[in-house]
């Protein structure tokens, strides 16, 4: 991981939302699990739960966004070429 100094890089973009992905997916298991094996179920804390699993999720994806914007922006600024659709043979 980076400093708050430094910006991170595309590899520490990925770990990062990988981590808060699984995490997500590790809760998401664990409370369905409680949840098939409850006799009640407190809608309280089921909100805040789902609230979490939400909030992991969506700094993951917000992660892996930014490591994708990271990866094009590097690969324009180092001269790489764009990444351009080919056209299918019947096109004319």
């Amino acid at each position: 991981m980076t400093s708050d100094e430094q910006v991170p890089s595309v590899h520490d973009l990925l770990n990062d939302a990988t981590l808060w992905l699984q995490y997500a997916r590790g809760v998401t298991a664990m409370l369905a699990d409680l949840i098939h094996e409850a006799d009640e179920v407190n809608c309280c804390q089921l909100s805040l739960a789902l609230e979490a699993i939400a909030a992991m999720t969506s700094h993951g994806t917000r992660q892996l966004g930014e490591a994708r914007a990271q990866m094009s922006w590097e690969a324009v600024a180092g001269g790489a070429p764009a990444r351009v659709p080919h056209p299918s043979p019947d096109f004319v």
